[in-house]
């Protein structure tokens, strides 16, 4: 087997992947806003915002609106890293020698 048969299999991104790496981190993140969601409807923890302290449905509404927005930024920085690591792979595999 040739490495470098082996990694140009590797190099090739596959399409859609932001979407699947944005619904694996929607979900990862799922378990932590509902517990987040129980602990400041109970008012066990304040959820700050602009340098103030909201609890209840208010906390509640401000973890809501704030999720998809951390998610995307989340699964940007993942994506570009991805993107990144792609880029050098191919990078590293036109550099290789051809098997004669």
């Amino acid at each position: 087997m040739n490495l470098k048969n082996t990694l140009s299999n590797y190099s090739a991104k596959p399409n859609s992947i932001f979407k699947k790496i944005f619904v694996t981190f929607s979900f990862a993140y799922l378990p932590f806003l509902i517990l987040f969601v129980i602990l400041v409807s109970f008012g066990l923890m304040p959820v700050n915002f602009n340098n103030e302290d909201f609890n209840g449905i208010k906390g509640v509404a401000v973890l809501v609106c704030f999720a998809p927005i951390f998610t995307f930024m989340f699964s940007a920085f993942a994506y570009l890293w991805f993107v990144f690591g792609n880029f050098v792979l191919k990078l590293f595999v036109t550099l290789l020698p051809d098997k004669k």
